[in-house]
């Protein structure tokens, strides 16, 4: 009898409301839709809670049939092309028909927009994925009965807080106002658990790039992304550190606010998404492939070339800022993938991203006998590892105010001060601090 609100099977079920709509796509539930809202059998809801799926890696078949399953790679509602993927052997094939480059991620299709390639493919769905050299996610496949990576993505379409591409199977029934995590809850509400807990659930978390453990919940009608530390538990308080000197030296919409989460746990900070449900976040690597890069030309100008290109304006001031905050704090992590664009994928326009994640910084990684030793050196990226080199890109200080800084690296010692195991270190990190700050001053 179809008698079960999809909020109602997915209380039943102990799910998300995603997932019952994949559920229901791939047939594990009997569902009609009656004047645009789904019903779902409440026999098939009874008959799916009893066949619960057990924990641990599958026996290996004898069979040498592959699973390749067709798929249409979606922009909200938009088709962008089709593609096959073999679970079995975990490959993509090259795509099939293109229905809109205008609008696949970048540095996806073919510059005249006529093929893709798997590679192509494969590559861009590897850093949609979780990096298996994040702590706890072998012991986490081998409970979701999965050989890779970049099989979890597929758990919930793909779908992502980042940007708005999904993927919908053949046959597929699915809308994407059913299922996007912009405007619909997700498995996990609150911030406490393990940090891989809702990774093969309906979650975003099956999407989270980078390394440090990190997960999103739903506070307040909001996404929150909560992001921890290593071994010292330095880096969300870094990430706070960060947020003092922008708001310090930046206007309000150049950076992405963290504050530390409350509450008992390991060290994590937080903070909202930002982009809207019609924007998608365009790292700068992908940005630079827009254009081909003359040999003679520079990563900074082909950068800047490139955002030309897509009418961004004062990208040259926004490089400017970065460099110098990131000089300022030691960052040696600003790579190509942490900074960028934010596109709306409906109109087009691009602006610049904010600045965000720069937990790896404030000499986090540097041994104690080194800082003790006065050797506050760091490689910096993306487009120089010296850092005075990359310093000297800068050419417009017109925005920077050196009075702003003054007791700044008071302010760094009270946040880093907050968490026990730095307090041999903080002083040391201070003076570094300002010792970066000094040097920018002398320069102007």
């Amino acid at each position: 009898m179809f008698s079960l609100t999809v909020d109602e099977a997915a209380e039943r079920l102990g799910v998300g409301r995603a997932r019952i709509y994949q559920l229901i796509r791939c047939g594990g539930l009997s569902a009609e839709k009656v004047a645009k809202i789904w019903l779902v059998d409440d026999q098939s809801v009874e008959a799916r809670r009893a066949a619960a799926p057990k924990v641990g890696r599958p026996i290996k078949s004898k069979s040498t049939k592959t699973t390749v399953k067709t798929y249409t790679l979606m922009n909200r509602t938009h088709e962008v092309l089709t593609f096959c993927y073999d679970d079995t052997v975990r490959i993509f094939s090259d795509a099939g028909e293109i229905v809109d480059a205008q609008r696949a991620p970048f540095g996806l299709v073919s510059p005249r927009g006529r093929s893709v390639s798997a590679k192509a493919l494969e590559y861009w769905w590897k850093h949609r994925s979780i990096p298996r050299t994040r702590k706890g996610l072998e012991s986490k496949l081998a409970q979701l009965g999965l050989e890779a990576a970049a099989q979890i993505p597929f758990k919930s379409l793909g779908l992502s807080l980042s940007d708005q591409y999904w993927v919908r199977p053949q046959d597929c029934v699915v809308e994407w106002s059913d299922i996007n995590y912009f405007e619909n809850d997700f498995t996990e509400l609150s911030d406490e658990g393990d940090w891989l807990a809702d990774v093969g659930l309906d979650s975003p978390d099956n999407t989270s790039e980078g390394e440090l453990p990190k997960k999103w919940i739903c506070k307040g009608g909001k996404r929150v992304l909560l992001k921890g530390g290593t071994v010292l538990g330095q880096e969300p308080y870094n990430e706070v550190v960060a947020t003092k000197l922008f708001e310090r030296v930046l206007e309000r919409d150049e950076y992405v606010p963290y504050r530390l989460r409350a509450g008992k746990g390991d060290p994590a900070c937080q903070c909202e998404c930002f982009v809207s449900s019609v924007e998608e976040y365009v790292p700068a690597y992908y940005v630079r492939q827009l254009m081909r890069q003359p040999n003679h030309r520079s990563d900074y100008q082909h950068y800047l070339d490139c955002c030309a290109e897509l009418g961004v304006d004062e990208v040259d001031l926004a490089l400017s800022k970065m460099i110098v905050c990131d000089d300022i704090l030691g960052n040696t992590d600003r790579h190509w993938r942490n900074f960028g664009i934010v596109r709306n994928v409906e109109t087009r326009e691009c602006r610049i991203a904010p600045l965000f994640d720069t937990g790896t910084s404030l000499w986090c990684k540097a041994t104690l006998g080194s800082l003790q030793a006065g050797d506050f050196s760091f490689a910096t990226k993306p487009f120089y590892e010296d850092a005075n080199r990359q310093l000297r890109l800068v050419n417009d200080y017109s925005w920077f105010d050196p009075d702003a800084l003054d007791g700044f690296a008071d302010e760094v010692a009270g946040v880093l001060g907050e968490n026990p195991a730095l307090a041999d270190r903080v002083d040391y990190v201070c003076c570094a601090v300002q010792g970066r700050i000094d040097r920018i001053v002398r320069m102007l």
